[in-house]
C-alpha cells in the first residue's frame, strides 16, 4: 500500500515536470427520482404556484436539460416536459407581476457559465432561451 502511494506520487510529478495537466475525475452527479422524473440531487427541484392555482415545477434532468412538469387545479399532473438547454445550476424561478402577461420567468447558469432565462406567457408558451440582461444588455427581451 505504501509503495503504490509512492509510486502515485512519483507518477504525478513526473507528470507535473512533463508539463501535463493531471485532473481528477469529475465526481458523478447523484440521481434523484421524484413524480415521475430523474433528476440530479444536487439541483433539486424548484416549484411555483401560477395565478390560476396550477403548480409548475422544474428539475434539471440527467441530460442537463431544465425539464418542468405541472398540476392542474383538478390535481392531474402533465407529465415532465423538456425546455431544453444545458444547465449546471438549480434554476431559480421569478415570479412576474399579476396583470403582467408573462406570469413567470426561469433561470439557470448555462454550459458557458453565464445566467440564461426564458419566460412562460400567459397562453403556456415559452420564449427561446436568452441570455442574462446583465451579459448581454441588446437582448430581445432586455430593457
Amino acid at each position: 500500500m505504501f509503495r503504490a502511494k509512492r509510486l502515485q506520487a512519483a507518477l504525478v510529478a513526473v507528470a507535473a515536470v512533463a508539463g501535463l495537466a493531471v485532473s481528477a475525475a469529475p465526481a458523478q452527479a447523484s440521481t434523484c427520482y421524484g413524480n415521475g422524473g430523474a433528476y440530479i440531487c444536487e439541483y433539486g427541484v424548484s416549484r411555483t404556484v401560477l395565478f390560476d392555482g396550477t403548480v409548475q415545477e422544474f428539475m434539471v434532468g440527467t441530460d442537463h436539460a431544465v425539464w418542468t412538469n405541472w398540476k392542474r387545479p383538478n390535481g392531474s399532473w402533465n407529465g415532465w416536459v423538456s425546455l431544453g438547454g444545458w444547465v449546471q445550476s438549480r434554476i431559480t424561478v421569478e415570479p412576474r407581476q399579476e396583470s403582467s402577461t408573462a406570469p413567470i420567468s426561469i433561470a439557470a447558469i448555462g454550459a458557458d457559465g453565464k445566467s440564461w432565462f426564458r419566460v412562460r406567457w400567459s397562453d403556456g408558451t415559452w420564449t427561446h432561451w436568452n441570455m442574462n440582461c446583465f451579459d448581454n444588455p441588446n437582448g430581445k427581451l432586455c430593457p
